[in-house]
């Protein structure tokens, strides 16, 4: 009898745990856009316009999975253009955008992506930030690209010394027009 107590106590602690961590990475996800926001708000009291489409599209995703978190989901999202989310994505983050994907859709789960990988960038990074995206028969990749921290840079180094390369920071999507 007391290993069934102990069995379904399992489950419940499972379960919760999950919950947690969808919480988790809910608020993550909220943290994100509320620094764009705050950086284009600096960047309107210095005179420039800033898209927050994408930023604004993965808060709402991001509360969306806060709510469905109570019953141990997260919610699906519809299809985007992948090249409008891309370029205000990098617009909040001050990246530069090379496009070559031709016009392209995404799962909307694109916009919390890149947003992290921009973020990343931004925080980490030195120099400029730039996305490249291109599409490669039925995929597009998109990629994230600086000259990043200390720690990465010794990364690649050491990858290519071994033969090999380091491909970080590089969505590869399918490709749907």
């Amino acid at each position: 009898m007391s290993w069934i107590l102990v069995l379904a106590l399992a489950v419940v602690v499972v379960r919760l745990r999950r919950r947690l961590e969808l919480v988790a990475r809910a608020e993550h996800e909220l943290r994100g856009p509320l620094t764009a926001v705050a950086l284009a708000a600096e960047s309107a009291r210095r005179g420039r316009e800033v898209d927050l489409e994408a930023e604004l599209a993965r808060a709402r995703i991001a509360l969306d999975d806060l709510t469905a978190a109570r019953r141990g989901r997260r919610v699906r999202t519809g299809r985007t253009d992948l090249e409008r989310i891309v370029r205000s994505s990098a617009q909040a983050w001050g990246a530069q955008v090379d496009w070559r994907a031709g016009a392209v859709s995404a799962d909307g789960r694109v916009a919390q992506a890149l947003g992290n990988l921009l973020a990343n960038a931004a925080e980490h990074g030195d120099g400029g930030t730039r996305v490249v995206a291109e599409r490669h028969r039925s995929r597009v990749r998109v990629r994230v690209a600086n000259e990043r921290g200390r720690g990465l840079k010794i990364a690649r180094d050491a990858a290519r010394d071994a033969g090999g390369s380091l491909w970080l920071a590089t969505l590869d999507l399918p490709a749907a027009e």
